[in-house]
């Protein structure tokens, strides 16, 4: 109880002389990250930052999103790992702030509320996370040419207000600036932000050994001696979800697990490869090799959380499917059965009914939800106008007593 008080509850400091000049109270708070959310929680949040007449326009504008930053990624020639943190940030940052449609951006000065924006600064601190530094302007320009932005047009900006009341441009006029300039100032806003939402957690929740699911999926393949069909299958399933919120639910490794232990029950017979295969093993082997895996023993998986990433995984392609880049490299209809390839995830999913996954009894209700003060609206300007303290949280909060429930 101890350590939630001090992730939640703000403190206010007074100067030591009452009657001196600065007698004004300066916020202080103290929080500890929170790399992991229900989904009650990822709801209830999304309930406040994204509209109901927006949500469609949401999941829209991140599939968009997620081929914008990976076209950046591919272009700067950074490792995968770079585009999966910039999706975790992104999704992150709206969880707690509001969302507007592009088509609400009608001013240029406007733009820490544009997607595309915030999606330049995610991944400008996703490549400094991931040791793929490059310098803001190099990834600005390659942004601006695929969205066929004139980076160097002159704009006029507008006086805008500071949180203090006074005008932010500091002589009171209009002042003219270029496009990459307005760009770089919201950007570097942008990232201030996001580093208080991730409360400066550069392990995105996991430890430093577990690094990002894409090359967890190699690395357990390999450890597995999977072949490489069902690996570049596994690789497939782990591209589709890098967009999808289960970064934000369960850690990596437990998300890794979960799509080999997928792929081995799906077997896929007819995934198009450019490199053809020497030796296959039947599916009495890839049986044998799948029930020896020991979840926790072999990999430090809890079991629940590998759980928890399959049901999640069926879920997400069996309302999915048809727009998920797995769906071009599988044939529409499956030879074994006949029937559309979405039928094989259904039949798996009625499989796995009975499996145990980690109970939301502490955060079911709406109104714990609003009683947890880490799920507010967070003020920007406390660390500008007193002291933000961030500490790191090895765990999402209802692990350890829950996981200890699911497992009695």
């Amino acid at each position: 109880m101890e350590e939630e008080k001090r992730e939640t509850t703000p403190s206010v400091m007074s100067p030591a002389d009452p009657g001196s000049k600065a007698n004004q109270s300066f916020p202080s708070t103290t929080q500890i990250s929170r790399p992991y959310f229900t989904s009650s929680e990822i709801s209830y949040l999304h309930s406040k930052s994204i509209d109901d007449n927006h949500k469609t326009q949401y999941n829209r504008t991140k599939h968009q999103i997620y081929q914008f930053a990976f076209q950046i990624v591919k272009q700067l020639k950074f490792p995968l790992r770079v585009l999966a943190t910039t999706m975790n940030y992104y999704q992150r940052f709206y969880l707690f702030n509001k969302f507007h449609p592009k088509e609400e951006n009608v001013d240029v000065v406007d733009l820490e509320r544009d997607p595309y924006i915030v999606t330049v600064a995610c991944l400008f601190l996703a490549s400094k996370n991931e040791d793929c530094i490059k310098k803001l302007k190099d990834i600005q320009t390659v942004a601006n040419k695929l969205r066929d932005i004139d980076e160097n047009k002159k704009v006029k900006e507008l006086p805008t207000t500071s949180s203090n009341g006074g005008n932010s441009n500091g002589n009171g006029s209009n002042s003219t600036y270029t496009v990459a300039d307005l760009q770089r100032k919201s950007i570097m806003s942008l990232e201030f932000k996001l580093l208080q939402i991730i409360k400066f957690d550069f392990n995105n929740g996991a430890t430093l050994s577990i690094k990002s699911s894409d090359e967890l999926v190699t690395q357990f393949c390999k450890k597995l001696d999977i072949n490489y069909k069902l690996s570049l299958f596994s690789w497939l399933i782990n591209f589709d979800l890098i967009s999808s919120p289960l970064c934000l639910s369960i850690p990596p490794h437990c998300i890794a697990l979960a799509i080999i232990i997928i792929a081995l029950n799906l077997k896929p017979k007819e995934l198009k490869m450019t490199h053809e295969l020497v030796d296959e093993e039947d599916d009495e082997q890839l049986n044998e090799k799948l029930e020896t895996i020991d979840s926790y023993g072999d990999f430090r998986c809890p079991e629940v959380l590998v759980n928890e990433g399959i049901i999640y995984i069926l879920d997400y392609y069996i309302h999915q499917y048809s727009h998920s880049i797995l769906n071009q490299y599988l044939p529409h209809i499956d030879a074994q059965t006949g029937k559309e390839q979405i039928f094989k995830f259904m039949e798996l999913k009625s499989r796995f009914n009975d499996l145990k996954i980690l109970n939301e009894y502490s955060c079911s209700s709406r109104a714990s939800l609003q009683q947890d003060n880490y799920l507010q609206l967070w003020d920007y300007s406390v660390p500008s106008k007193g002291t933000g303290r961030f500490m790191l949280g090895n765990k999402r909060r209802r692990f350890a007593k829950e996981l200890d429930e699911a497992i009695s």
